[in-house]
């Protein structure tokens, strides 16, 4: 039995219920997986959200894994601390935000480097000369 949108027969494609249904429970389950509904991310503790090259080799830090986007994309939670799990996506050419939950005063966005730092306060005082724009909400130094 051929799973997908159909039976293929010998240049035919025939209905084939079971596999519509399979085709809409993978329908639903991405979007589930959009939508933060799958029973992961039903979890009061901090949520980090990894951007890697999706090519990166799994990262072998204790916690539960969700990988989305080919790879790209990776969800963690973990009890490590921010500075170890910030370093090491660095270090794998990646970034990692606090998604949800922790603590929400503390720097949630990956930092900056240096050149990016330059860049950002470039734009922000091009697009908002008097600094009255949600001056700190991303970064301290903004």
């Amino acid at each position: 039995h051929a799973t997908g949108l159909g039976q293929l027969f010998v240049g035919e494609v025939r209905h084939d219920p079971d596999c519509q249904a399979g085709v809409r429970r993978r329908h639903e389950s991405w979007r589930d997986l959009r939508e933060h509904r799958l029973s992961y991310f039903e979890h009061d503790g901090l949520l980090w959200r990894l951007s890697l090259p999706p090519a990166a080799a799994p990262l072998p830090w204790p916690g539960d894994w969700l990988i989305d986007w080919g790879g790209a994309q990776r969800w963690l939670r973990t009890d490590l601390p921010a500075d170890q799990v910030r370093e090491q996506a660095a270090a794998a050419d990646g970034h990692a935000t606090a998604f949800r939950g922790g603590d929400r005063e503390a720097q949630v966005f990956h930092p900056l480097g240096a050149v990016m730092l330059r860049l950002h306060r470039r734009i922000k005082k091009a697009m908002d000369p008097r600094g009255i724009f949600n001056p700190g909400r991303m970064y301290a130094e903004l």
